[in-house]
């Protein structure tokens, strides 16, 4: 196997997790507005919501960072219908539900993620992320810790690509001016971060905690 110069980190479900379950979330801040909503419906619609929008045709993407349009669909998606009957309301909902995904406080980190980073700082690799994200990604990354580490950011909202559009693999390598062999790609969607960058020449590590994790990361590069 050629020798690894860059990790390229998924973010979401693998360095990084909701703090609290969606549905109680959306729910907390619907509260506010005098709107109740069912707690574990609305984390499975938020989930099949996810699934149903995406992947999004290229060329719908935004490049700018903002991504409130295709978040607000999900939103909207995740809820029951006519649940917000003023639509006043429900904009002021989302906004305050869209920045506290901004926040730092948000957002749980994997146990392992400050051990793994440690261990790998033996090694001369560079620590990148790729992740279907928009520009609040800086801010949680910023503000956990784990921006001090991984500084160069690969945004798919920022790009106007994003995960399993080969274009987004092709961009990074180019970018960092690093050979598709030499690109270790690390998180857990089978298809966006295994499968497809795979074809495109990548070396991949699938996580699956808890029987897959960072660990295995750290394992690779030592082989």
């Amino acid at each position: 196997m050629a020798r690894i110069r860059a990790i390229v980190f998924d973010v979401g479900g693998t360095l990084i997790y909701p703090i609290d379950p969606i549905g109680e979330t959306y729910a907390r801040f619907a509260c506010r507005h005098r709107v109740k909503l069912p707690v574990e419906a609305t984390t499975a619609a938020f989930h099949q919501a996810m699934k149903n929008l995406s992947p999004r045709t290229p060329g719908t993407i935004p490049n700018n960072g903002d991504d409130r349009l295709w978040w607000k669909e999900v939103v909207k998606r995740s809820l029951p219908e006519h649940a917000f009957k003023d639509a006043a309301v429900f904009e002021a909902f989302f906004e305050e539900v869209y920045f506290h995904y901004a926040k730092p406080e948000a957002w749980g980190i994997y146990p392992e993620v400050f051990e793994v980073i440690e261990a790998l700082r033996d090694h001369p690799i560079d620590l990148v992320a790729l992740s279907n994200w928009d520009d609040r990604l800086h801010s949680v990354l910023d503000g956990n810790g784990l921006g001090e580490f991984i500084s160069r950011r690969f945004i798919s909202a920022e790009l106007g690509w994003e995960k399993p559009d080969p274009a987004i693999y092709r961009h990074v390598a180019d970018v960092l001016n690093i050979a598709p062999h030499s690109l270790l790609s690390v998180g857990d969607d089978p298809r966006k971060d295994v499968e497809v960058p795979r074809k495109a020449g990548w070396q991949t590590v699938q996580i699956e905690r808890p029987k897959h994790d960072l660990w295995d990361v750290v394992r690779v590069v030592r082989r």
